[in-house]
């Protein structure tokens, strides 16, 4: 009766254990390409298992239609179902459909790639409706704020336009932010109050607009650079007196360090030269990329360019994900495939200085 009940038992952690193997190799990701057709189009599909993003690529007719989805993985292949095809005069539009994605359009002429809010064709695709604020802080025009926190820098200190509360940070007016780093929605500035060193950081919460203070135990020149952050730490570089520091915002710690660069996600050794000489800071993966070319803003997925904007852009502030902020002259915009282009915020003082200006964060 024994040696019957040792078998159940062992047939059972068997049983057990080959169900824990098959849901591991149900339920675990991996990067994989697919290449399928639907009618004239070939799709290529990937999956970006460490970056956790889906893109795509639709071809016909030697045009491509690039687009990428930061996304949790899903163990189906071939997500899409079926394509929207519209073509009038010299224009042609795709409207790719999936039941796990949300797929916009994208639209070519004979020269290139662009978003839906630029072409003619109507009726095949709606941009979500905003409220616009039409108000008004010091001069600023809100028009629409996207549930996002603005940080206006007005050569004293900050607005902060949400709560529409003014910052004071100097005493003087500095027209050329040049130091300064965002981190975790913390604003991380030197005291601008002094001249060539300074001894404490200025620490703003861009979400309620509170001032903190980290003051140093040794001078360090204004001739600085971020090199960028990792994990909990931020790193600075003075390249005056040729050191590097590891600043933590929540142990209210600066410390001198190695020469360290980010290579691969690590931390590595390195020397001075090589980071003042190769302009090195520290890389990060990245999954969107957008870039100005002829004063137009582009999304860009494996080198292909699908122009945003139909206006003259100045510079790009931000981006978040799939959504970019620029500047166009005096006023704000941003572009995601939600809302298409939609005016922000507008402020006189952008066609002088545009310069570190303007901070925004959730």
């Amino acid at each position: 009766m024994k040696k019957k009940v040792n078998k159940l038992k062992t047939f059972v952690t068997i049983l057990l254990v080959l169900f824990i193997i098959f849901l591991i190799i149900v339920f675990k990701s991996y990067s994989y390409t697919k290449i399928y057709n639907i009618d004239e189009f070939i799709i290529t599909e990937e999956y970006n298992k460490k970056l956790k993003y889906y893109k795509y690529a639709i071809e016909k007719d030697n045009k491509i239609y690039s687009y990428i989805f930061e996304s949790k993985y899903y163990h189906n292949r071939k997500l899409i179902k079926d394509i929207t095809y519209t073509s009038i005069d010299n224009e042609e539009c795709i409207l790719p459909k999936s039941s796990k994605l949300q797929f916009y359009p994208l639209c070519s002429n004979d020269n290139e790639i662009y978003t839906y809010n630029l072409s003619n064709i109507k009726d095949l695709y709606s941009y979500k409706e905003i409220s616009e604020v039409n108000d008004e802080y010091n001069k600023i025009k809100i028009n629409y704020l996207n549930n996002k926190k603005y940080l206006i820098y007005n050569y004293k200190g900050f607005y902060l336009l949400n709560n529409k509360k003014e910052i004071k940070l100097f005493n003087k007016d500095i027209y050329n932010l040049e130091l300064i780093y965002e981190f975790n929605n913390n604003l991380i500035i030197p005291d601008y109050n002094n001249n060539y060193y300074f001894n404490k950081f200025f620490i703003i919460n861009m979400i309620n607009g509170k001032i903190s203070e980290l003051k140093l135990d040794t001078d360090i020149s204004f001739n600085s650079v971020f090199l960028g952050d990792y994990k909990n730490n931020i790193y600075l570089l003075d390249k005056k007196e040729e050191k590097e520091y590891k600043i933590n915002l929540k142990k209210k710690k600066v410390i001198e360090t190695d020469f360290l660069i980010l290579e691969n996600n690590k931390l590595v050794k390195t020397n001075y030269r090589n980071i003042v000489n190769n302009f090195l800071v520290f890389n990060k993966d990245i999954i969107y990329n957008y870039e100005i070319n002829d004063n137009y803003l582009y999304q860009v997925i494996d080198n292909i360019k699908i122009r945003l904007s139909n206006k003259k852009v100045n510079k790009i502030i931000k981006y978040d994900k799939d959504t970019v902020y620029y500047l166009v002259e005096d006023s704000l915009y941003m572009y995601n495939n939600i809302y298409g282009e939609i005016l922000l915020l507008t402020n006189f003082e952008w066609n002088f200085n545009n310069t570190n200006m303007i901070f925004i964060t959730k």
